[in-house]
């Protein structure tokens, strides 16, 4: 299962760009407005089975390697998942395989995998591997939180016909620049980063505190985050729970005091149109309970998908927006690549002096 020899990527210029540059920034990839920085790091792993990708929507951006060889695909690959559910971008193809960029912003050479030439929606589920997030007083995290949530909503949109895939689908430390880069070169309609609120302690309501941040120069972002919040209150409004609320509960955008842009990483850093969502608060312990029964990852999967249905598929403007008068420098460490270590990407090749030219090739072009 071989590829003809191509020296240029798909990626090249964008991609190879943000990967050679060091990145300075430490973001935080929680986006909470207050963090717990009391949090322990719990020792529960999450990690995902392999996830059967749509088959009755057309045209298909996956493709089994296990059933063509890959000089017979028609396809321009852009991104693709290793044996180990590593999602990543790739750089180029040669006679072997494929140069892949590593969750870390290493390069690696991998014999195959599954490729995807484009999707519609990216579902981020946020933090993961050494980065926790936030920690509920009974040690639920919301790195496994988030991901229980996006893998509920990646099969209930391949359901509905959306083609989707996830920045990750195992307990491993993402950094930002990574999540971006996957979105943009897959070219995707949506971008959504789930999250779950700090610990707390925060004001209490009786409705549901969702936050959702939006682009502040994209109207469609600012659409999404109305349908998400709408979503989310309509399937939360089962639950008789007592919730937490800030007053800048809904769908809101968040400047950086400093510099006027968007705040979050996972909003100024893409080009996709891309929403932050904080769906529910870690320090809840109402919310929490529903976290421990799987009953509020399914409802905000249900919302996430009933969102993106009607994004895609409607012009509706949503609602629940406010205005805030929040304004942030800064959110805490996380999210970078200090100290990042890249995840097992199963198997690879050595990357041999003819591959350590082309590696520099492209990086020189970028």
């Amino acid at each position: 299962m071989r590829m003809p020899k191509a020296v240029a990527g798909v990626l090249l210029a964008a991609l190879i760009a943000s990967g050679c540059a060091s990145d300075p920034e430490i973001d935080d990839d929680a986006a909470a407005a207050f963090v717990d920085s009391t949090s322990t790091t719990s020792t529960t792993s999450t990690t995902s089975t392999s996830t059967t990708l749509p088959t009755e929507s057309e045209p298909t951006p996956t493709t089994d390697t296990t059933e063509a060889p890959l000089n017979q695909l028609d396809v321009a690959a852009r991104v693709l998942r290793t044996s180990t559910g590593i999602v990543a971008p790739i750089l180029g193809a040669f006679d072997e395989g494929f140069l892949i960029r590593t969750p870390c912003q290493n390069v690696a050479a991998v014999p195959d995998g599954e490729l995807f030439e484009s999707v519609q929606v990216v579902i981020d589920a946020g933090h993961g591997g050494s980065e926790t997030g936030a920690v509920s007083p009974d040690d639920v995290t919301e790195k496994a939180v988030n991901l229980e949530t996006a893998l509920l909503a990646e099969e209930l949109l391949q359901e509905a016909g959306v083609e989707v895939l996830l920045t990750r689908y195992n307990d491993i430390r993402m950094p930002l620049v990574t999540r971006a880069a996957i979105a943009d070169s897959l070219e995707a309609d949506l971008l959504i980063s789930v999250h779950h609120q700090a610990s707390g302690p925060f004001p209490t309501s009786d409705e549901p505190g969702v936050e959702v941040y939006y682009q502040q120069l994209s109207d469609e972002s600012r659409r999404f985050a109305g349908l998400l919040v709408e979503e989310t209150r309509r399937e939360f409004s089962a639950f008789d729970i007592t919730w937490f609320a800030q007053q800048d509960a809904g769908a809101v955008d968040r400047p950086n005091a400093n510099t006027g842009a968007d705040f979050y990483g996972m909003l100024r850093r893409p080009e996709t149109t891309a929403v932050l969502a904080e769906m529910a608060y870690m320090g809840n312990e109402e919310a929490v309970a529903l976290m421990r029964s799987g009953e509020l990852q399914a409802a905000e999967a249900r919302a996430l998908t009933q969102a993106v249905l009607r994004f895609l598929n409607t012009d509706d403007p949503g609602s629940g927006f406010v205005d805030s008068d929040v304004v942030l420098t800064s959110a805490g460490p996380g999210g970078g690549l200090s100290g990042c270590d890249d995840p097992d990407l199963g198997e690879t090749l050595e990357l041999t002096v003819e591959l350590q030219a082309l590696i520099a090739e492209l990086e020189s072009e970028g």
